[in-house]
């Protein structure tokens, strides 16, 4: 087992044991801001007991998000039994300025401002990301090139756990709004989007309009047919697609304007929305659109 601490924010462990007999151990290591944990299996198997009745079986090809409200979980490894996993632990403070308040629903309980019980997601680790975990065992590098492909290898395994689980989250089912809920849920629509620059984080929307946070994403997801940060992104890129058509701001002014600090987080959205990057989408609306007249 390798422990690298690759920065402030970030920690990965780099775990290929073989167990001669059972065994459990518990990491001791504390860290002073909330973090979430990640980890993709690659071989083996080994057991994690979160205390009381909750724990996750992982084995080959089995990949793992989770957030501790205390100590860290034991992990249960059997006799000739394999551990082969990457593991990452990146902070949450992070996360949330990665992800510019569009966090998919299903990441929101890792991301609660409090916990008061371990919260974690588990599936299936595809391809991609055992190919980006398995590299890192045979990269060959050291000193801070070790460290930058490390940290690359865990921002692009935490983005594609978090799609995958957001792809897989169950659609809800339909809730009774009362009519002061139902209008509850529209101020907070109109709140949310009175400035998409700045916009309020769900505990503060919550807040204002007298509701809970679960009951706010509820209703939202009833009332326009998708989340809190979902009707916010949608509705940034709409505004940056009227920008763009207007030709008055380049790309990155657009960016801004509409919420995103990093163009290329825009970007990325934006082709997502609309399948193509944004100047080569306006190209191909320009020239449909001259081919019909």
């Amino acid at each position: 087992m390798e422990r690298i601490v690759v920065s402030p924010t970030l920690r990965v462990s780099l775990n290929n044991v073989r167990a001669h007999r059972d065994f459990g151990v518990q990491p001791t290591d504390r860290y002073d801001e909330p973090y979430v944990v990640g980890q993709v299996m690659l071989e083996g198997r080994v057991d994690l007991d979160f205390g009381g009745r909750r724990r996750v079986v992982a084995s080959g090809n089995h990949s793992l998000l989770f957030r501790l409200s205390g100590d860290w979980p034991t992990y249960n490894l059997r006799a000739d039994t394999p551990f082969h996993s990457l593991a990452y632990k990146l902070d949450v403070a992070r996360i949330e300025r990665l992800l510019e308040g569009e966090a998919p629903e299903i990441l929101r309980p890792l991301l609660a401002r409090r916990l008061d019980q371990p919260v974690h997601l588990s599936g299936r680790a595809n391809r991609l990301m055992r190919n980006i975990a398995a590299g890192t065992f045979a990269a060959g590098l050291n000193g801070p090139l070790r460290r930058i492909m490390l940290e690359g290898a865990a921002l692009q395994l935490f983005a594609i756990q978090a799609g995958v689980a957001a792809r897989q989250q169950p659609a809800g089912e339909r809730i009774a709004l009362s009519t002061r809920e139902r209008a509850a849920v529209h101020d907070a629509h109109d709140r949310l989007l009175a400035d998409m620059r700045e916009p309020p984080t769900l505990g503060a929307l919550a807040d204002a309009v007298g509701l809970s946070e679960k009951r706010l994403s509820a209703g939202f997801r009833q009332e326009f047919g998708a989340s809190v940060f979902e009707t916010l992104r949608n509705r940034r890129l709409e505004h940056g697609r009227q920008a763009l058509e207007d030709g008055a701001a380049s790309v990155k002014e657009i960016a801004h304007r509409v919420g995103y600090n990093h163009v290329s987080n825009f970007i990325h959205a934006y082709r997502a929305r609309y399948g193509k990057p944004p100047r080569r989408h306006l190209r191909q609306e320009r020239e449909e659109l001259a081919a019909a007249e």
